[in-house]
């Protein structure tokens, strides 16, 4: 069998790919990969992993320097990293299996070789990420929730979700559509109600969700109390298959089962579209946790990986998380 060959591409050819391959996640289109460069003012190298002259894979990773050491970077709020495999029929599933791990081989050599560090973060079906174990990087499983649509009924949630979602309703909460600055305020409220800094200004964070609804992958949800006032929102991303849940905030004076209701408002929405999966995009934490398994999802599991190839960044790395 031929072997594969990894190359760096320019966006036209990345973008090629993904018209015959079209992802379920919108982390490697090209709008969403723009409005990431044009706030942000990152660089993007595009690679593509061919057997003879068939691409298997395309990647999108963004790439910049520390210490004049070339590396690849995680971008702040974006959940998975823009790495995306062909389609194939599903009679050929063990052969998509095989290709994903001689590919994940050879991109994880590329990365090694070309970075003097590098950190990944696959999206949930990425399930063999082998290769970078035996090449002696960290390999650390993180997991998320996902429903699927076809499958969502209120019958599956929990008891208790059902009476909070009733007594919200008594409450005069109501499901509908906020701005984005009015989503802006309720994300740094949340921030500060936990003593934590948000990860972007909150005008970086703006201008990153108007381009992205300038670029129609946005869409934005809310629930107002009984005076009309925005108390929950949450905007999340979506394609035509899915729905990634993205940028939320809540008001820390909200009457109970706001957040709730603003879950099963997009959940009923997104089954009435006919879309295939809303994926929460994490469910890491104890309390998260809780909170999102009342809905009757399915627990995902995707994969975070890192390497450190040189002493410089090895020292970076534990002066200053990178």
């Amino acid at each position: 069998m031929a072997e594969l060959k990894v190359e760096k591409v320019d966006s036209a050819a990345h973008e090629k790919f993904l018209s015959e391959n079209p992802p379920a996640d919108p982390y490697s289109l090209p709008k969403f990969l723009d409005a990431y460069r044009d706030v942000f003012s990152r660089d993007i190298e595009f690679i593509q992993i061919t057997r003879k002259e068939t691409p298997v894979a395309s990647c999108a990773f963004f790439t910049g320097t520390r210490l004049m050491q070339p590396l690849v970077k995680l971008m702040p709020v974006r959940a998975y990293d823009g790495v995306h495999f062909r389609s194939l029929e599903t009679s050929k599933a063990q052969k998509q299996e095989y290709d994903r791990l001689m590919a994940l081989e050879v991109l994880e050599k590329y990365l090694r070789e070309r970075f003097s560090f590098y950190q990944v973060v696959f999206q949930p079906g990425i399930a063999d990420v082998r290769p970078f174990q035996w090449a002696g990087a960290t390999v650390a499983p993180q997991y998320t929730y996902i429903v699927d649509i076809e499958n969502f009924s209120r019958e599956n949630y929990t008891k208790s979700l059902r009476e909070v979602l009733r007594s919200a309703e008594q409450a005069g909460l109501t499901g509908g559509t906020c701005s984005v600055d009015q989503l802006i305020s309720l994300n740094l409220l949340s921030y500060e109600r936990h003593g934590r800094k948000p990860p972007v200004t909150q005008d970086l964070l703006a201008g990153l969700l108007k381009k992205l609804n300038e670029a129609g992958l946005l869409a934005m949800s809310c629930v107002r109390n009984k005076s009309g006032e925005v108390i929950a929102g949450l905007a999340s991303l979506r394609t035509e298959r899915a729905n990634y849940f993205f940028v939320s905030g809540t008001d820390a004076q909200a009457e109970k089962g706001a957040s709730h209701m603003l879950y099963d408002g997009i959940l009923a929405a997104e089954k009435e579209a006919g879309r295939g999966f809303v994926d929460f995009v994490g469910a890491n934490t104890p309390t998260i946790n809780l909170f999102k398994s009342s809905f009757g999802p399915r627990l995902a599991t995707y994969f975070r990986v890192w390497r450190a190839n040189s002493f410089t960044a090895r020292l970076a790395s534990l002066v200053k998380k990178i």
